[in-house]
């Protein structure tokens, strides 16, 4: 069965809270000035914790994750109890893109409905991030993928990437 892999930001409060120093973790690197022009609210200038809004802020306390942008539904291939993998974009160094897988968890529900500013969201089976110590780290779009992750928050990815995701977290 295929799997959905996430792309997130970096949350340096487990996935569960606004971010802690963000000007000062190099790893909220693309949250701050909103480098890439996400549909997030980043923080003040200075602000500690994180003023700013964004899903990841409480996607392990809240266990969803919204179909982007605004009014778009998540599609038939979506499905309850399909396996979902997140991954973080790490930090740019020189060559390319490099990931990081740091969490996995399966799809329970899928709105019919919009819900807060109109997004349709899909939920999750309870999960937590995987320690730290177990983070695959410098993965590369291929690795999470198949190809390149381009534009977008999210892929689906064929059984056989789903399979090898969930062997290295």
């Amino acid at each position: 069965m295929e799997a959905l892999v996430i792309r997130t930001l970096y949350n340096n409060q487990g996935w569960r809270a606004p971010c802690k120093l963000p000007y000062g973790d190099p790893a909220c690197y693309y949250c701050p000035g909103n480098k890439l022009h996400l549909d997030i609210r980043g923080p003040s200038p200075g602000r500690d914790p994180c003023d700013g809004e964004c899903w990841e802020r409480e996607l392990c306390r809240l266990y969803c994750w919204g179909c982007n942008p605004s009014g778009r539904r998540w599609g038939p291939r979506a499905k309850p109890g399909m396996r979902v993998f997140f991954v973080l974009r790490e930090a740019p160094k020189n060559g390319p893109r490099r990931y990081t897988l740091w969490g996995k968890t399966t799809i329970k529900t899928i709105d019919s409905l919009p819900g807060t500013g109109g997004f349709y969201f899909i939920h999750f089976d309870e999960f937590q991030p995987a320690p730290r110590h177990k983070w695959r780290m410098d993965l590369s779009a291929a690795d999470i993928v198949g190809n390149a992750f381009g534009s977008g928050i999210y892929r689906y990815v064929p059984s056989g990437i789903a399979q090898r995701l969930e062997g290295v977290i």
